[in-house]
């Protein structure tokens, strides 16, 4: 499994242990299979890439790879800081916080400022796909599955490959629907002590839908993110512990 906060395995929180809920490890345990995961917060569709590629030689006929793709406009700017990439969504005093250093923001912003532009972003992401889609069927010849999820967004230009049903929507749907209101879900990103304590930004009771239609979805099914998941539920009032990540999150850029 390679993605971002979407994906970012239990396992590399504080404690170390798998969190038994988590939709990966339930689908690792439905298909019989041992669960590996590389993920990291606020990183990059090149840095996700990059660790497929890494891991290329590893695969063996009947693995499931699995790949969550990312923002369009996440850049991965530092080799040793790939989840500084993210510029649109971090917060303003990084440098204070010994997050990066102040050449490295001048840098940052250099480059959004000089030469960043939407068209571009686009661009690499519709790359991204059309490649993936390429890997899966070169994958595919060799009996290992591999499958693309999008986090954040689908190409415009052609669809996902998959092996029966489509995709609709991706997982930021499922991820802001769970909130009462679209300010309700600002005010929970907002809080300035902690970032999202939701597990892979979803609630547990969506963990076991997704688990369950992905599933489905390796055997042919159509992915749904938009309908048939819990929404519309959550703010800072009405949270349920038991709805949350067991361990305190703590990544925060």
């Amino acid at each position: 499994m390679f993605g971002d906060s979407f994906s970012i395995p239990s396992e590399a929180l504080p404690g170390g242990k798998w969190v038994d809920w988590q939709w990966i490890v339930q689908v690792s345990e439905q298909l019989n299979l041992t669960l590996k995961s590389k993920g990291e917060f606020g990183v990059s569709n090149d840095w996700i890439l990059t660790q497929l590629n890494v891991h290329m030689q590893d695969y063996q006929p009947g693995d499931h790879v699995i790949v969550q793709t990312t923002q369009a406009g996440r850049y991965w700017y530092f080799e040793k800081k790939p989840y500084v990439s993210n510029p649109f969504g971090m917060r303003d005093n990084m440098v204070e916080r010994g997050i990066i250093t102040k050449k490295e923001h001048e840098a940052m912003r250099s480059y959004i400022t000089h030469l960043h532009t939407e068209t571009k972003d686009n661009l690499r992401q519709q790359a991204y796909y059309a490649y993936l889609n390429t890997m899966r069927w070169v994958l595919g010849n060799n009996k290992i599955h591999m499958h693309i999820i999008p986090g954040f967004d689908q190409p415009s230009q052609f669809p996902i490959a998959v092996s029966g049903g489509d995709i609709v929507g991706c997982m930021q749907h499922v991820s802001k629907d769970e909130f009462i209101s679209h300010e309700q879900g600002e005010r929970w990103y907002a809080q300035p002590l902690l970032p999202d304590q939701r597990l892979n930004h979803m609630c547990r009771d969506n963990h076991n839908i997704m688990a369950k239609r992905f599933v489905e979805h390796i055997q042919g099914e159509s992915l749904d993110f938009i309908q048939g998941w819990r929404s519309k539920f959550l703010s800072i009032e009405t949270q349920q512990a038991d709805q949350l990540c067991p361990s305190q999150i703590t990544a925060n850029i």
